[in-house]
């Protein structure tokens, strides 16, 4: 999801739709547009964001940054939110978001720190879920 704000555009976490959508969770007069935002929350809470917080998005962000620039190959805006939404629970899943992954950056150190970062509750996935 996209945000514009002054002339700059925002891209968001799966995380950060699901608080927004909490927190202006009815709106006066529109029940279809009230229907809508209900399903949204409804799918995004049997997602990893609904195990995440703040502190461990912030976290995952920086952790994982830092060691794509410790490789010395930079993670882009659409692989990172790849990651935090998707929360990858293997090594293939990190291959699938991220290019040329294993010439760029070590999959295992990602799926570790995104595990530590976001907890383990976040990563493995409910079979109901799938």
């Amino acid at each position: 999801m996209k945000i514009i704000k002054k002339d700059k555009e925002e891209i968001i976490t799966n995380f950060e739709v699901l608080q927004l959508l909490k927190h202006k969770r009815k709106i006066e007069e529109q029940v279809l547009l009230n229907e809508f935002v209900n399903n949204v929350i409804r799918y995004l809470e049997t997602t990893p964001a609904s195990k995440q917080t703040i502190d461990s998005v912030k976290e995952c962000k920086k952790n994982i940054t830092k060691l794509s620039n410790d490789s010395g190959c930079k993670i882009l805006k659409g692989e990172m939110l790849q990651l935090l939404n998707i929360a990858p629970s293997s090594e293939v899943e990190v291959h699938l978001v991220i290019e040329d992954c294993e010439d760029r950056i070590d999959a295992k150190e990602v799926l570790k720190e995104i595990k530590n970062s976001l907890g383990e509750e976040a990563v493995i996935r409910d079979e109901n879920t799938l």
